[in-house]
This record gives C-alpha cells, sequence and structure tokens, in this order.
C-alpha cells in the first residue's frame, strides 16, 4: 500500500509538471517557421507589416512568419488567409490583426490533410481592433493556439467562429467547438453553439455580462460560416524539407478555374447591427 501510494504520488507530481510546462511552452521549443498562404482579398489597402517591411497583399501570396506581422484591412477590404497549422482566418473591414509568433515542427506526409494539424505549433496572436473568422481543424493537445485582446486572451480549440472586438466591447460567435477565455487568473469555458458578449469593464472585473444560445447570433454571420469552409478546402500544406527556416509549403488543391467562378462573396459589416 505504500509502494502504491509513492508510486501515486510520483506519477501525480510528474504529471502536473508537464501540464506546468504545457501551459509555459515557449515558442523557441518549435524548431521551424509557419507559413501563411492567402486565398482570397477584396480591396486595395489589406497590408502585411514586419519589422522590415510593409508590402500589399496579393492573392496566392506565400509568407513564411520569421518575425512579428501585422495584417490590417480598411474600409471595405476583406482578406482570407491559411495558416500551415490547418487553421484559416478571415479578417474583415477596418480590422487590425497582429501574429506575434508562429512556430511549427516539421512532420512527413503521412500527416498531411484537411481535418487536424500536421505537427505540433505555436501560435500567438492579437487582435486589436475589428472583425475576424476562424476555423481551425483538430489541434494537437500541445500545440499552442491563442489569440489576444486588450483584457482577455483567447484559447481556441477545433473552432468555427467569429470574433469581434468594437468600441471596446467583445463578441464572440461560437458555431462549433469551444473557447477558454481567461482574464485575470480566471476561465470561462464557452461552448457551441453560443453567442457571448462582453465589454472591458466586466473583462477586467471578470464578469461575465452576456452569454446565450445560437438563435441570437447576428445572422448576417451566416454567410461568413459557410463561406470559411470554402477557403479551409482551397489549400494544402506539405512538408518543405528543402527549407532551414518553415516546416510547410502550400499547396492549391484546386483548379485555377475556381477563381473564375462568380460566387457571392461576403464582403462589409457595415449594416451590422449588435443586440443590446
Amino acid at each position: 500500500m505504500i509502494l502504491q501510494a509513492k508510486v501515486a504520488i510520483k506519477y501525480c507530481f510528474i504529471t502536473s509538471l508537464f501540464i506546468l510546462n504545457l501551459e509555459a511552452t515557449p515558442d523557441s521549443n518549435y524548431e521551424k517557421y509557419g507559413t501563411v498562404f492567402f486565398t482570397s482579398i477584396a480591396g486595395d489597402s489589406a497590408s502585411f507589416k514586419t519589422k522590415n517591411t510593409t508590402h500589399p497583399i496579393h492573392l496566392h501570396d506565400s509568407i513564411i512568419i520569421d518575425s512579428e506581422s501585422l495584417l490590417t484591412t480598411g474600409d471595405c477590404d476583406y482578406v482570407f488567409f491559411k495558416l500551415s497549422n490547418n487553421t484559416t482566418f478571415g479578417l474583415f473591414e477596418n480590422t487590425q490583426f497582429r501574429i506575434q509568433s508562429f512556430k511549427q515542427n516539421p512532420f512527413e506526409n503521412a500527416d498531411v490533410g484537411f481535418d487536424r494539424e500536421p505537427s505540433n505549433s505555436y501560435f500567438r496572436s492579437f487582435l486589436t481592433e475589428g472583425t475576424i473568422f476562424v476555423e481551425s481543424n483538430i489541434l494537437s493537445p500541445i500545440s499552442v493556439f491563442e489569440i489576444n485582446l486588450p483584457e482577455c486572451k483567447l484559447e481556441l480549440y477545433s473552432v468555427t467562429c467569429v470574433i469581434s472586438y468594437q468600441f471596446n466591447i467583445l463578441h464572440i460567435a461560437l458555431y462549433e467547438g469551444n473557447i477558454s477565455l481567461k482574464k485575470n487568473d480566471s476561465i470561462t469555458h464557452i461552448n457551441a453553439p453560443t453567442y457571448y458578449s462582453n465589454d472591458n469593464y466586466s473583462l477586467k472585473s471578470s464578469i461575465n455580462t452576456y452569454a446565450t444560445k445560437s438563435p441570437e447570433m447576428p445572422t448576417q454571420w451566416d454567410s461568413f460560416k459557410e463561406y470559411i469552409s470554402i477557403e479551409n478546402n482551397r489549400v494544402l500544406f506539405f512538408p518543405d524539407a528543402s527549407s532551414s527556416q518553415s516546416a510547410a509549403k502550400a499547396k492549391l488543391v484546386i483548379s485555377e478555374d475556381f477563381y473564375h467562378q462568380k460566387f457571392t462573396r461576403p464582403i462589409s459589416f457595415k449594416k451590422l447591427k449588435y443586440k443590446d
């Protein structure tokens, strides 16, 4: 009995160290940089900025995230892009989104697929203002995937959601998956389908002001839910053995003729009305 108790205590101690290590995993633990591939763009003022350069974003640009990067959109702009951890983002008009770090471990061809990330990754970002759509496939439990806002941090797990931060108010329309919202050492678990809303004061004070089921979600966002699935299935990432920097290279897996089709792309949030 004593021996069993000692083994149990030792196991618990090792497990807690493992959990603490996961929570504190730095990006330096990952061997290579992640890649972003732009799948759809509208407007003239969308830009991609690093410490050394600023340049407009073009369709099918593939960029290695080897330094902190700022993506911005102006009036009537939108940008969709896919990350090499199989997560797809849509940035809508008047949005500022900063990727602080995106690292990834190498992987094999056998790990390539649409339904999961191919290797462990570290993705840390900041939404300063604006609206983003996110679709992430199954992520490794030891990967880091977080979106920071001025008063809280969001950790995402295989989600389809809209995150909007406007006028110091956070809105989350979570269609699928789970989000952990962390602030002031407290955690709020948001489970789909849910429409969550909170302001900076309440977030700072750890007060949950509004969470309800999906009928309360802004109906205009439904079109983006369908559209991001199209974006998510345009590109696959394969191992980039030829590069000493990046873990993956992007490949379009649809015909080029696809881009000449006439189909509706949701563009503007200007007429969107939030519920009080």
